[in-house]
């Protein structure tokens, strides 16, 4: 669903100054430093770098999975540390889609069931029915009986994607989302993820290492040494 045209220009994501430290018994790693950032409604925006630069650890004090050490973070125009950690996750249950590099999904569960469970524990009118479209979305309407085990990998990153997509969140954070598949899978499902995203007018944050992925994105940006760089192409 399309975000409404009067709030299409407004910001939904904001951090200031965000910074993020790990203390051990002798020093203290400094991961993030003054990270900046915005993102409105209906953009995508990716985030790139190396393995271990901290882009998840990013992604997840911007979805509010985890406290900055210093800096400031308002989604949805909410200031984040007015919040406790019930009062995040409730925010995020209502507005926000996960995607993760490891799919993520209850393996005691059914296809159908792991993309329900999310929209029933939310009280989402018609779950149900929305569950099962979400599945056809993705090509999966005859595997909603199939447990994870009995699914490919990169089936059960579009089980991943339905669930994701089946709340119609007004935000997706996508991980490294296919980070474990094939290149074909991965080609599949990024055409997915962009397709549906475009189609739904969700804003998306994406943290991958695959440079043409990110390029699909609005803007890209690159982190290096904790700091945000535009310059994602610098020659070497």
């Amino acid at each position: 669903m399309s975000q409404d045209s009067s709030s299409a220009d407004s910001v939904i994501l904001s951090c200031h100054n965000l910074h993020h430290r790990i203390a051990s018994a002798d020093h203290t790693l400094s991961i993030l430093k003054g990270i900046d950032l915005q993102l409105k409604h209906g953009e995508s925006l990716a985030i790139s770098g190396a393995s271990g630069s901290g882009k998840t650890t990013l992604l997840g004090l911007l979805a509010g999975l985890d406290v900055a050490s210093e800096g400031e973070l308002q989604m949805f125009g909410q200031p984040m540390h007015t919040l406790d950690e019930e009062g995040r996750a409730a925010l995020r249950r209502r507005r926000v889609g996960f995607v993760f590099q490891s799919f993520q999904l209850l393996p005691t569960l059914t296809a159908l069931d792991n993309v329900l469970l999310p929209l029933q524990l939310t009280g989402i009118d018609n779950a149900r029915d929305k569950s099962m479209d979400a599945l056809n979305s993705v090509g999966l309407s005859k595997r909603l009986s199939h447990y994870p085990s009995q699914l490919s990998g990169g089936e059960q990153q579009r089980v991943a994607l339905a669930r994701a997509f089946a709340g119609q969140p007004a935000l997706l954070f996508a991980d490294e989302p296919t980070g474990n598949l094939d290149h074909a899978n991965g080609n599949h499902i990024a055409d997915l993820l962009f397709d549906m995203n475009a189609r739904r007018g969700t804003a998306l944050l994406l943290v991958t290492h695959d440079l043409d992925m990110a390029d699909r994105c609005q803007r890209h940006l690159h982190l290096r040494g904790g700091q945000l760089q535009t310059d994602v192409r610098q020659a070497a």
